[in-house]
């Protein structure tokens, strides 16, 4: 298997998107459909069920000494199909009558393709092709991860960090259900890491519309104001896009998009309390838990204005409820154990994170309310539309309460960009004291408020033409909307999702991985034999070594954090090799038989290593091979 940036063919695009698409769609689909649920709360679920399968089953199986591989997550996707079956045998009740009718509900399926195709083609256009390689920080960390998995079969909750923290005896506990997934459809499929990474990124912005459209029509919502928010959803760029630049946070936005599932499956539980709704709102906070410690943190911030909208002035209700809420919260406890017990030792290891806070409040505000934060100019359109459904909230009727929501994450933002006070950074902790988080947990449910707004215009222009034409107003708005937003502020949205990618525009110093660098990489996957490490700088990309040619790095990511002695003095001073038995003695140790020196690096202001600098000079090694960008050393 080889990674040429700029060189998949369709058929491998299409292919892995689909494969992706299935696994993701498949397993929690089948055990949605054995617990009961149809239709559009099935889709929408669907996702985080799978999520929550291969996370449990990872590091459990893990833990009883079963790998981690395509067969075993297909019977462990048996073995939770049956029991959800099991759970829907014992439950009494319906699901409520469906209140849209056929029309509504090809229009809104319509519309929610065209905003996942829309979304799509925003990110595919960033990256100018399937196989190419997230440029920042975090992705070199969860393509390594996922490769790990996949050749070791190991499914533990610190196996992500193995190849960066394999001198740490405890390892790094990290929850790895994004990983898991990404092991199953690199094993099966035929495309390397960076493109199993993009294939499950292009999918997004469409699974987050589809969240949303779930989300409106649970809550009785009319379907004109679920195809608005749908809409809304994939054109806003702080909601989706810049987590995916920067970073990228790719496991975080995955349970960005999740996350407004969990108040239907809360609210579908409540209602209609039993054994199949209990066990599907505990699979979907287990599948946000198993995703990113954070996500279901934010889950549960989400929800609770949807709480206190229940509970208001019903006090019975709120005890009663309290008390049905602890049944599925406590099975869901158990079964995470591995994830709650690995959170609690993380708490040491993890530096308290205090960005700067250099917006006035005021600025603060108003980036929320302008959906702009760091692009050039404010998505003033999607802001009118916001502020015509702040105004017609009631309009919501059931899902008002979504306003208080984006109320509360909006504090949050306000406090993290404009408050540079210790207390604030504690405060928001739980997201790293990360602006860009925030604001993305803020956006999601405001684009619920700007659907409503486009439906008040809708509305008012369909009285205006008599409803002589049934979707002749929908046609109007959406067209009119896509007009003033210069296509739904496409070309923005792309050139934010460039960030991280493209190969065309950027080669130059500050290009962290080039076709150059993988292409070295690639010749150490011929010449390094298994258990052999090679020596690297570890902020140059050449990390990437692992996800692309299965080699192992000295150093497998950026964060030196809990750097063993070994490992850190050979970062130092390796071309003191000759000169130093310590050196030597590291070198051994870590079994290192080759070196590879790459160009640019992962920030700006950071310079070579000590230990790798001017390697032509040192006569313990010699020169392997060399292209523009890359040289690889062998020992002598």
């Amino acid at each position: 298997m080889t990674v040429v940036p700029n060189d998949a063919s369709a058929l491998l695009t299409i292919s892995t998107v689909l494969l992706c698409a299935a696994l993701l769609w498949v397993p929690g689909g089948l055990a949605a459909a054995a617990a009961g649920l149809r239709g559009w709360t099935l889709a929408a679920v669907a996702p985080v069920l799978t999520y929550a399968i291969a996370g449990l089953l990872g590091p459990w199986m893990w833990k009883v000494g079963i790998p981690f591989n395509p067969v075993t997550f297909a019977i462990g996707t048996v073995v939770f199909v049956g029991l959800f079956a099991l759970a829907r045998r014992f439950s009494p009740g319906a699901e409520p009558a469906d209140r849209w009718p056929l029309r509504a509900h090809l229009a809104v399926g319509a519309t929610l393709l065209a905003a996942t195709a829309f979304g799509a083609a925003v990110l595919m256009t960033a990256m100018g092709d399937l196989n190419a390689i997230p440029q920042d920080w975090d992705a070199g960390y969860h393509a390594n991860g996922i490769r790990y998995i996949a050749e070791t079969g190991e499914g533990s909750l610190y196996a992500t960090g193995r190849v960066n923290w394999y001198e740490v005896p405890q390892g790094v506990f990290y929850p790895n259900a994004y990983h898991l997934v990404g092991a199953v459809v690199f094993k099966l499929g035929a495309a390397p890491i960076p493109a199993v990474l993009n294939a499950n990124t292009a999918l997004l912005p469409g699974m987050l519309a589809l969240s949303l459209v779930v989300l409106v029509k649970h809550f009785r919502r009319r379907a004109v104001t679920a195809g608005y928010t749908a809409i809304a959803a994939v054109t806003a760029t702080s909601a989706t896009y810049d987590n995916l630049w920067r970073g990228p946070l790719l496991p975080f936005t995955v349970g960005l998009a999740l996350t407004p599932v969990l108040a239907v499956v809360l609210d579908r539980y409540l209602s209609r309390p039993g054994f199949d709704t209990g066990a599907v709102f505990g699979g979907c906070a287990v599948g946000l838990l198993a995703l990113h410690s954070s996500t279901l943190f934010n889950g549960i911030l989400f929800v609770l204005p949807l709480l206190a909208h229940r509970w208001w002035r019903a006090w019975p209700r709120m005890r009663r409820e309290l008390v049905l809420l602890l049944i599925p919260a406590g099975a869901a406890a158990l079964l995470c154990a591995p994830h709650l017990l690995g959170a609690l030792t993380i708490g040491g290891q993890i530096q308290l994170m205090d960005w700067p806070s250099t917006f006035p409040v005021s600025q603060s505000v108003g980036t929320l309310i302008t959906f702009q934060h760091v692009i050039p100019h404010p998505q003033y359109w999607l802001s009118v539309a916001l502020i015509i459904g702040l105004a017609t909230l009631s309009h919501l009727a059931g899902l008002r309460w979504i306003a208080w929501t984006a109320a509360l994450f909006g504090v949050f933002w306000v406090l993290t960009a404009s408050f540079p006070q210790p207390w604030v950074a504690k405060a928001t902790s739980p997201w790293w004291n990360d602006q860009f988080r925030l604001i993305a947990l803020a956006c999601v449910p405001l684009v619920v408020v700007a659907g409503n707004g486009l439906t008040w215009v809708h509305d008012h222009l369909d009285r205006l033409l008599r409803r002589r034409v049934p979707v002749l107003s929908s046609i109007i708005v959406l067209l009119a909307f896509a007009l003033l937003t210069h296509g739904l502020y496409f070309r923005t949205n792309v050139n934010q999702a460039y960030r991280a990618y493209g190969y065309t525009a950027r080669e130059d110093q500050s290009f962290v991985v080039t076709r150059d660098e993988v292409r070295a990489m690639q010749k150490l996957g011929e010449l390094v034999r298994p258990g052999e490490r090679v020596m690297n700088d570890r902020m140059d990309g050449t990390l990437w070594m692992y996800a692309i040619a299965g080699v192992q790095p000295v150093a497998g990511h950026y964060d030196g954090s809990l750097e063993a002695p070994s490992i850190g003095l050979l970062q130092a001073r390796f071309r003191d090799y000759d000169r130093d038995p310590a050196v030597r003695d590291a070198v051994r140790h870590l079994n290192v038989r080759y070196a590879l020196v790459g160009r640019g690096w992962v920030r700006q202001w950071v310079d070579r290593m000590p230990g790798v600098r001017d390697l032509d000079r040192e006569s313990f090694l010699e020169k392997v091979y060399e292209n523009a960008d890359a040289t690889v050393y062998r020992l002598r």
